[in-house]
């Protein structure tokens, strides 16, 4: 499961998370360490992305636009299981799987 970070801080309001504002004054008094740093908006930050996780933000796209079928009484199949308690996870497997999963990000 893939976390979405676009607008991550738009249900944020400026009143109740003073936060930036205490990074603000703190980067204007050189708190940080750095008394060269000015604020972001003159610096212009920048995000970068590893390999891997532009690789990963590839996958997430493709995942969102393709229609694959769900097949419902499966899941519903699942979910009962789960309810009853007679769902048991193979655990070897999971890490197997795990592990393919990483192999494949690095090839």
């Amino acid at each position: 499961m893939a976390n979405d970070i676009t607008n991550i801080n738009s249900s944020r309001t400026g009143a109740s998370d003073s936060r930036p504002q205490r990074l603000e004054n703190a980067r204007n008094r050189g708190e940080h360490g750095n008394n060269s740093t000015s604020s972001s908006a003159s610096t212009g930050d920048k995000v970068s992305l590893t390999r891997t996780a532009a690789r990963l933000k590839d996958i997430e796209q493709r995942l969102a636009s393709s229609q694959a079928p769900v097949d419902n009484s499966r899941v519903n199949q699942m979910k009962s299981a789960i309810d009853k308690g007679e769902y048991s996870v193979n655990a070897d497997r999971v890490a197997s799987k795990m592990i393919d999963f990483e192999n494949s990000l690095h090839s």
